[in-house]
């Protein structure tokens, strides 16, 4: 591990929670590409294997890519729930898929599942630049204990 990777990972070790919901994200959707191979299709796994090399070279290049693959990352899983939310009401109300599969995927838990992901994905996207903010202690100016506006 770099100096970069050491002060990645001192940055989840802070932000827990963080670090669990990206953790979370990135394993399931890994876990449901080895399931799509089983099945016969290698495009998922694929992807999330890219995106993983992606998370990995970004970690040893520098926090601000790091950063920006996790932007990423949340904006494809706010697109892939969005996606699902969509055909879930369009199965529901407008045209209802007859095969079981698809109805189990696009039902009530399936929904709840991609309101799950939909707003770990925007807490994600929020709080990321807030994990990687510098923190300064000698600022040039501000306010002083007392409340009072100083300029040094």
């Amino acid at each position: 591990m770099n100096e970069v990777q050491h002060k990645i990972l001192s940055i989840f070790k802070a932000h827990l929670f963080y670090g669990i919901v990206l953790a979370f994200s990135l394993f399931f959707f890994f876990y449901k590409g080895f399931s799509y191979l089983v099945i016969g299709s290698y495009v998922p796994l694929i992807l999330i294997s890219a995106i993983m090399a992606l998370f990995i070279f970004s970690s040893r290049k520098s926090e601000k890519s790091f950063r920006k693959t996790i932007g990423l990352w949340a904006i494809l899983v706010i697109i892939w729930s969005s996606i699902r939310l969509l055909l879930g009401l369009v199965n529901q109300f407008i045209k209802p898929v007859p095969e079981s599969h698809v109805a189990e995927q696009l039902g009530l838990f399936g929904s709840l599942f991609s309101l799950l992901f939909l707003f770990g994905a925007i807490y994600l996207w929020r709080y990321k630049n807030r994990l990687f903010e510098k923190k300064t202690d000698n600022c040039s100016s501000g306010y002083d204990s007392r409340g009072s506006w100083v300029s040094h």
